[in-house]
């Protein structure tokens, strides 16, 4: 993994040779470490170092995007020619007043993050988590696991031709772990900053229950409209898709989200609060995007009023808003992405939320989601799968098959009945910076349209 200076020098070989007054850079380094198992045996270890360079130049207004894996001077050039090359051929971005220059951000005095970066866990070596998952394994016999337990350290740089330089270094802990018993399959996952907050034998204990939960209790349930307690793994999925068709930039700017129109007006229920935030301590905390802006803590939805999308800096200029340090990727087309999505919890708890529910549904997480029916209303449909049960008169009565569903986001989100205090951190796969934190929520009325007839 490179260090801060060797990062600075491959930035400062790109930016000259971009030959232009206005391109910036993005240098990632990456040390991955992943363990994965079958039938409770350790089956795969893998280990992998890269390091990519992403140079964006602006010529005339218009951007230009290149991205290498090898940094000597002569592709450092080559890359430099391309990005200009695409520049040239490329239209100019209506409104854009130029690349970051060290201003801050907008909004009110920043908020400096906590280190991200755990030594330990960069250290951590693939002998350290085989004894973790070989204690796991042995203390339940009664079901066989399956899943990856990952580690990581990276080192992130990014700079322009203004003088902006930054440059951090993270960690992350990642575990997912599904446990299969002969009535089912349960599932747990956790995203940490460190390994040492990743519990191994937690996440193997609440696997475990929900494979082995009702053993003997089967039911089905006809189609209709279901009360669901849904986990923080369920919510993440979800999540994952309004990222995409709802908060971007460019779903705002294309009209496609439900918050066109809709900014500082109450669409959804007063306890849903959506936050970007990269300054929790008790999150994944990031100091800056990868044009350099400083992150903050801002709402997406603040209880039930959405407030902005997720900006890069040339769309938050396009669109007359501010901006909110959301560019996690040079050129990308969703012109900012929300990567750390944090949804305010309550004062309940699951047990609460069970013992509540006359006749309703226990969500461990969803399946084959599709969130592309209708985007305007955030309609989608999928499946439930490891762990879903069926409530009535306050008690786990039965196991159920995984369950289709189609819903609108937009409407659930003005149904939460209740919150949980408790929050969890849930990773995923294209997000390498953070994750969502996410409570248990119970929803009112969620459409259940049949059920998956070839279990998985």
């Amino acid at each position: 993994m490179h260090d801060r200076q060797e990062a600075f020098s491959i930035l400062d070989r790109a930016l000259a040779a971009a030959q232009a007054a206005e391109a910036d850079a993005a240098f990632f380094s990456t040390n991955q470490n992943i363990s994965r198992f079958a039938n409770s045996q350790l089956h795969q270890n893998m280990s992998e170092e890269s390091s990519s360079l992403t140079l964006r130049v602006v010529v005339n207004g218009a951007m230009g995007v290149a991205t290498t894996t090898s940094f000597d001077d002569e592709e450092i050039a080559r890359t430099a020619d391309l990005a200009r090359e695409a520049a040239r051929h490329s239209q100019p971005v209506q409104g854009f007043a130029g690349l970051y220059r060290g201003e801050g951000t907008e909004g009110g005095a920043q908020e400096a993050p906590p280190d991200p970066y755990d030594p330990a866990t960069a250290s951590l070596s693939p002998m350290d988590k085989a004894l973790t998952l070989r204690g796991m394994f042995d203390r339940h016999a009664e079901v066989q696991f399956a899943g990856a337990y990952a580690t990581g350290a990276t080192a992130v740089a990014c700079g322009n031709t203004h003088g902006v330089r930054r440059w951090t270094r993270m960690t992350d802990a990642d575990a997912t772990v599904i446990a299969i018993a002969s009535s089912g399959s349960g599932y747990a996952t956790r995203r940490e900053r460190s390994a040492v907050r990743l519990d191994l034998a937690q996440l193997g204990e609440e696997a475990t229950l929900k494979a082995t939960l009702a053993a003997d209790q089967t039911e089905d349930l006809p189609p209709g409209v279901y009360d669901v307690i849904l986990e923080p793994p369920a919510l993440a999925e979800v999540f994952e898709w309004m990222n995409m068709i709802a908060f971007t930039g460019q779903s705002y700017e294309d009209g496609s989200s439900f918050f066109v129109g809709s900014l500082g007006k109450r669409v959804l229920g007063e306890n849903f609060t959506l936050l970007d935030d990269a300054t929790d301590p008790e999150f994944l905390p990031f100091p800056f995007d990868m044009e350099g802006l400083p992150k903050r803590r801002f709402a997406l939805v603040e209880n039930g009023v959405p407030r902005t999308p997720a900006l890069d800096k040339a769309w938050a200029d396009r669109l007359h808003l501010p901006h909110t340090a959301n560019a996690w990727h040079l050129g990308s087309p969703e012109h900012g992405a929300a990567f750390h999505m944090a949804m305010a919890g309550g004062t309940s708890s699951r047990d609460e939320m069970i013992a509540s529910t006359k006749l309703g549904i226990w969500v461990t997480r969803f399946n084959y989601v599709n969130g592309l029916l209708e985007p305007k209303s955030a309609l989608m449909t999928g499946t439930t799968r490891d762990g879903t049960f069926l409530i009535r008169d306050g008690k786990v009565a039965a196991r159920l098959p995984n369950l289709r569903w189609t819903q609108s986001m937009v409407e659930a989100f003005s149904n939460i009945e209740s919150l949980s205090r408790e929050r969890r951190i849930v990773g995923t796969w294209y997000n390498p910076f953070g994750g969502t934190l996410a409570p248990v929520a119970k929803i009112r009325g969620w459409n259940i349209t049949g059920k998956q007839e070839t279990q998985t």
